[in-house]
């Protein structure tokens, strides 16, 4: 019976023990047939979640404008500024209102009627050639009532094509009262002004310029016209400048004089309301006498011909604040311009000296006299620029200073190629500290060369104990590569991204429009 016994535990405990193990498999079984379903759920929902984020994303694709058409979504505004600064800056050569205003229109429609409908896009007209008469009549309409900037060119027409100038000018004569500026670029320039002023006295036009070689005779302005209303002259041609007083409303007179025989002409005038004169071009046959070019109100004069002592005699301009001298030759000597008028030029408080400018001739450098001369003739000067090739003159301390007689000096500005002369200077800026002056603010523009930046760097810190140093823009003291493709007399007053476009608009004056080059 115990044999019996044993025998039934042991294989009721192997029974036991084999329903175990399947049970075991079975829950296993069904543990996994349950996280396989869970796997196709988590799957399907998956799967779902990717079709609805593909689904929102091509809803917002749609909803919104690709890179390429954003500038199509600019208020029209923006897009038309951005239209006229294109047409301001063509290249060269390029005639904008033909060529890049057309490319333009092709565009979009939404362009197209923008350029179409938009006055300010077709206000400036050009007499010439390419633009025929009902191109001419096209701006003329679509400009509505926008004031008129006409061009008039015929330098490459010949006599026998008058008529068809004739025919564009009589539509843009039509509306005469609506041009705000005229630029003559022909030597027919009595001719056409006649039309123009023909029947019809009143000049409406602010600014008028002339550009000729002066070779078809001097200018004449017509007696007969009302030129009060123009307040902006610039002349490249021979003139009369004793008939500029018929201007009284001159604010800014321009005038480069060619070098042309002509007779002898006394000159003598008065302009009480210009403000800013510019004098260059050779001035042999005209005679100035002193104290006969009266200019109350001028506060701005630049100065570049060939006889500069008898015009700095003739100008009377007591609220004058600026001046700009530049030598017409290359051994022009300044203390024959500026000797002995000390007490003219007292109100003047800018003064700039320019280097002479023609590259296959030497200027020479400043001598002690010409220094003493100019040093006298502008003592109240607070703002003074000069070459590099005028500093040994200015600053030498060997004997008496020309430069101690500007005694409210502020800023000093010096430009060039800076050598041994430099040390002439920073013996002076040492010695105007230790007399207890006040510190200057020194500018060196440094014109491109072989120095690296970080030796430019150098020759600034230099003159850090003895000034306040500007340095020029875009200066990289850590960089050792040459930097002569900077143009740093560009740039001293200019912020990063003005010397970047400084750098773009140079770049862009080099290409040719060959569109317009070969029409």
């Amino acid at each position: 019976m115990p044999m019996s016994t044993s025998l039934d535990l042991g294989q009721g405990s192997g029974e036991a023990s084999t329903l175990t193990e399947s049970d075991e498999r079975s829950l296993g079984r069904a543990e996994l047939d349950q996280l396989r379903e869970k796997e196709r759920d988590i799957l399907d929902q998956l799967r779902h979640i990717r079709n609805v984020t593909a689904t929102r994303r091509d809803q917002i694709r749609a909803s919104c404008p690709t890179s390429a058409d954003l500038i199509s979504h600019l208020p029209a505004e923006v897009l038309l500024l951005i239209i006229e600064l294109v047409l301001q800056s063509p290249l060269v050569g390029c005639d904008p209102h033909r060529h890049i205003k057309r490319e333009l229109a092709s565009l979009s429609r939404r362009w197209r009627n923008l350029i179409l409908d938009s006055p300010s896009l077709w206000n400036r007209i050009r007499i010439c050639e390419p633009w025929d008469v009902p191109f001419v009549k096209a701006h003329v309409a679509r400009s509505a009532e926008c004031p008129l900037d006409v061009e008039i060119c015929t330098e490459d027409w010949d006599d026998c094509r008058w008529g068809a100038i004739n025919d564009r000018l009589t539509v843009v004569i039509r509306c005469r009262h609506r041009w705000r500026s005229l630029v003559l670029k022909t030597t027919e320039k009595d001719l056409i002004m006649s039309c123009i002023t023909f029947a019809w006295w009143f000049i409406s036009f602010k600014r008028l310029t002339i550009m000729d070689d002066g070779l078809s005779g001097p200018f004449r302005f017509s007696p007969n016209a009302d030129w009060s209303s123009v307040d902006y002259l610039e002349l490249q041609t021979c003139v009369d400048l004793n008939c500029l007083s018929k201007l009284s409303g001159l604010e800014t007179l321009l005038v480069r004089i060619p070098h042309v025989s002509s007779p002898p002409t006394h000159v003598a005038f008065s302009l009480l309301g210009l403000k800013t004169l510019s004098l260059s071009g050779y001035t042999g046959d005209l005679h100035f006498f002193p104290e006969t070019l009266h200019f109350p109100l001028l506060d701005s004069l630049s100065v570049n011909v060939t006889h500069s002592r008898e015009l700095m005699e003739a100008i009377v301009a007591p609220t004058l604040r600026h001046v700009c001298y530049t030598p017409y030759s290359c051994d022009s000597d300044m203390s024959s311009v500026f000797g002995n008028l000390s007490s003219k030029f007292l109100s003047v408080k800018h003064l700039c000296l320019c280097d002479y400018t023609e590259l296959w001739q030497t200027a020479r450098n400043t001598n002690a006299e010409s220094a003493q001369a100019v040093s006298k003739a502008f003592p109240s000067v607070r703002h003074v620029e000069l070459h590099v090739r005028h500093v040994e003159a200015f600053f030498d301390t060997e004997a008496a200073c020309p430069a101690d007689g500007w005694e409210h000096l502020k800023v000093l500005k010096i430009q060039g190629l800076f050598g041994d002369e430099i040390s002439a200077l920073k013996e002076w800026l040492r010695r105007r500290n230790l007399e207890g002056k006040p510190v200057l603010d020194v500018i060196l523009i440094d014109i491109p060369s072989i120095f690296s930046d970080s030796r430019r760097f150098a020759l600034y810190e230099s003159f850090r104990p003895y000034c306040n140093v500007v340095v020029p823009l875009g200066l990289d003291p850590t960089s050792s590569l040459s930097s002569s493709d900077i143009p740093w007399e560009h740039l001293p007053y200019s912020s990063a991204s003005q010397a970047s476009s400084t750098l773009l608009a140079d770049d862009h004056s080099k290409r040719r429009c060959e569109f317009c080059m070969g029409t």
